[in-house]
């Protein structure tokens, strides 16, 4: 079972962690963190997650997590994923990867040298507008 620490409790890590629960028998989400305390708790009661939080490296390096799911806002994705990679995490960051192709190449760099998985969730690359434009 893989345990997810999932970064964001607002539309993307809701839609992560309803996916995850819903789809997924194996892997779950363990630890939420969001900027609001109150916000973590609620969000970790409504999907049953043991462990709540508003501090992202208390999130990020808990023993119970394997996978970082980084849902934050763009600005965010820098600094949380090169986090999750000097931790010995697996990193899946929701589009956009970064701002900018400096922070992309940091964040490469940065999973690169820790060793770690790295993942790049897009959720609009098979949907049927997208089809259209490529044909």
């Amino acid at each position: 079972m893989r345990r997810i620490a999932m970064l964001g409790t607002g539309l993307i890590g809701r839609f992560y962690t309803e996916t995850l629960h819903g789809l997924r028998s194996r892997d779950k989400v363990h630890v939420v963190y969001s900027r609001s305390a109150e916000r973590a708790a609620t969000f970790a009661k409504t999907w049953d997650i043991p462990h709540s939080t508003d501090d992202m490296a208390a999130a990020i390096t808990h023993p119970d997590v394997d996978v970082v799911v980084i849902g934050l806002p763009n600005h965010l994705h820098e600094g949380a994923a090169v986090a999750a990679a000097r931790a010995g995490k697996a990193v899946l960051c929701t589009k956009p990867l970064a701002r900018d192709s400096a922070e992309a190449l940091r964040i490469l760099k940065a999973v690169e040298e820790a060793g770690v998985f790295h993942g790049y969730l897009e959720d609009l690359v098979y949907t049927p507008k997208t089809l259209k434009a490529i044909r």
